[in-house]
């Protein structure tokens, strides 16, 4: 019971830290982060770009998007039903509504195989050793663990790298994480 004691201390923290980047502060930072992920091999190379639609001053993930269908990528964002999440293809902004926790959600589709492609995770709060502490449902680390063949990068500022977050079992880390200033 510590370790999510100390999880949800950890994130309350970090979340009231990232309702105070300044609008500037979060345009500046995601763009630093949006050109390092793109310029990435595993973006380069993969044809499906699994990646969150950010909300609540996350890093922004609409210019990663852009990108994506712009090199002719498919793109998957996340739909929560339950205790589960998949991803499904959207082609265009405007096929995304409020879904589950508010947050903008695919209407309709096909679920990804989840077999090749490229993960962009969010995150509350990380760890130099990828340790990462998400909104504690756990979406992210149930869908990994099924689809194993995937590539992660986290994207997250820099204030969101604390030196460290407790781990239970099942906690998934990311491959990689990519802040403003530093790759881990």
């Amino acid at each position: 019971m510590r370790n999510l004691a100390e999880k949800e201390e950890i994130r309350q923290a970090i979340l009231r830290n990232r309702l105070d980047i300044s609008p500037v502060e979060w345009q500046n930072s995601t763009e630093a982060i949006t050109r390092e992920i793109i310029s990435h091999a595993w973006f380069r190379e993969a044809t499906d770009i699994y990646c969150y639609v950010d909300c609540r001053k996350e890093t922004g993930t609409r210019q990663l998007m852009e990108e994506a269908w712009r090199l002719g990528k498919a793109v998957w964002v996340p739909k929560v039903d339950g205790k589960e999440m998949d991803f499904f293809e959207i082609h265009s902004f405007e096929e995304l509504t409020r879904g589950c926790y508010g947050i903008l959600e695919p209407v309709e589709g096909k679920a990804a195989d989840g077999k090749d492609g490229l993960v962009i995770m969010p995150g509350v709060a990380f760890d130099v050793r990828r340790g990462r502490i998400g909104y504690g449902k756990g979406y992210y680390d149930r869908y990994l663990r099924k689809h194993p063949g995937l590539h992660t990068i986290a994207a997250a500022f820099d204030l969101q790298i604390v030196e460290e977050v407790p781990q239970e079992e099942e906690d998934v880390r990311p491959q990689l994480i990519i802040t403003e200033t530093r790759n881990i």
